[in-house]
């Protein structure tokens, strides 16, 4: 199977780390009105008007609180457990999206399912395993998002924040843009900022262990 299909949720998960939001949502304008993916049956409500309209709100806020000095810090805050969680969802939510992008193999193609588009794998534990895959992707790029913040309010006294939020903001959009429409590209970036992050996140963490014990 042609795993790099896998691009879109796993690129979609990994931008939630950063915007609970945005990925979600382009994600759903990508499934109602451009017709390029089709949504898991179990997460058909993710299209429906009344919780796009929550995820324009949410998306607006998160825009303007990421900005404003102190607030951004409690948003970032209040936003570690929601950012995996969003990752989580958006990543079981377009696990449908394969089929589009993975060889169906002796079934029915036009269906649609995972379980098709995955071959042999029972539709549950490939949704199950992208679903916690995508939670910790959205942890990685969250934990480096707050890692940098912290760095940048000690160092800077916040004053670069503004700026690297904007930044952030140009990656989501980046990462999402790429995740819907060049997900082989989007699956060779993301093993590479994995093997990037990784270690520098065990670092920091390690870093930040020694100088409270002190």
């Amino acid at each position: 199977m042609d795993i790099v299909g896998l691009g879109t949720p796993f690129g979609l998960a990994f931008a939630s780390g950063l915007n609970a939001y945005l990925p979600l949502l382009a994600f759903t304008v990508s499934v109602r009105w451009l017709h390029l993916y089709k949504v898991s049956p179990n997460f058909a409500f993710v299209t429906s008007n009344w919780f796009i309209a929550v995820l324009v709100v949410l998306t607006i806020l998160d825009f303007v609180a990421d900005k404003i000095p102190l607030i951004d810090h409690v948003w970032d805050t209040v936003h570690t457990v929601i950012r995996p969680i969003a990752g989580a969802l958006v990543a079981a939510a377009s696990s449908n999206s394969l089929a589009f992008h993975i060889p169906a193999t002796g079934s029915d193609y036009g269906s649609g399912s995972t379980h098709v588009a995955l071959g042999m794998a029972p539709a549950g534990i490939v949704v199950l395993v992208i679903t916690v895959i995508g939670a910790g992707l959205a942890a990685l790029s969250h934990i480096t998002k707050s890692t940098t913040r912290v760095a940048s309010t000690l160092t800077t006294a916040g004053f670069l924040n503004i700026g690297l939020s904007v930044l952030e903001d140009v990656l989501v959009i980046v990462i999402v843009l790429l995740s819907l429409f060049a997900s082989t590209i989007m699956f060779i970036l993301l093993i590479l900022l994995v093997i990037f992050l990784v270690p520098r996140v065990i670092q920091a963490r390690n870093t930040w262990s020694r100088w409270r014990r002190r």
